[in-house]
């Protein structure tokens, strides 16, 4: 598709407005969130994960884009508070699997309550139409980011690789 220049600018002004509100919509949730359950955001994620079917800590960091120390590190965390545990797989005593314990599934609960709670004092002025003008923008921008290919080039090989 050919867009005018007037029309290229505007995207990628929407896009630049996206990611400055996804950075304000992770620092308006982090802290009531942390003084809350203790958590933050990333710690949240990756117990979400673990609650959605993400079994070992390389699914984790697949399904949120996280880097795989962060995940480690976070995951040490959430074990040590008792949320998750790490569960020998006995087909392979190498793996280990993620499991929610009962603490870390009435925490994850307790995140949605804390979260509704913190978005209807944060949003609560916005009326239905406007939220759901909102939903269908972003599900439209979600619907062509998923559907084009990645832009990003391709990592150059390693030296050790060219030599």
């Amino acid at each position: 598709m050919n867009r005018s220049s007037s029309d290229s600018d505007e995207l990628y002004g929407l896009v630049r407005k996206v990611l400055r509100l996804s950075r304000r919509f992770g620092q308006t949730l982090d802290e009531p969130l942390e003084s809350s359950l203790g958590l933050n955001i990333k710690e949240l994620l990756v117990l979400s994960a673990i609650m959605d079917g993400a079994a070992t800590p390389s699914a984790v960091a697949e399904a949120h884009s996280l880097p795989a120390p962060t995940v480690t590190r976070i995951v040490t965390k959430l074990v040590e508070a008792g949320l998750v545990q790490r569960v020998t797989d006995p087909s392979d005593l190498r793996r280990q699997r993620l499991e929610l314990t009962p603490e870390g599934a009435q925490t994850r609960s307790r995140t949605r309550q804390v979260g509704k709670q913190i978005v209807e004092k944060q949003f609560g002025h916005l009326d239905s139409a406007q939220i759901r003008a909102a939903l269908e923008a972003l599900s439209a921008l979600e619907e062509a980011l998923f559907a084009a290919p990645s832009p990003l080039p391709k990592a150059a090989p390693k030296l050790e690789a060219r030599l």
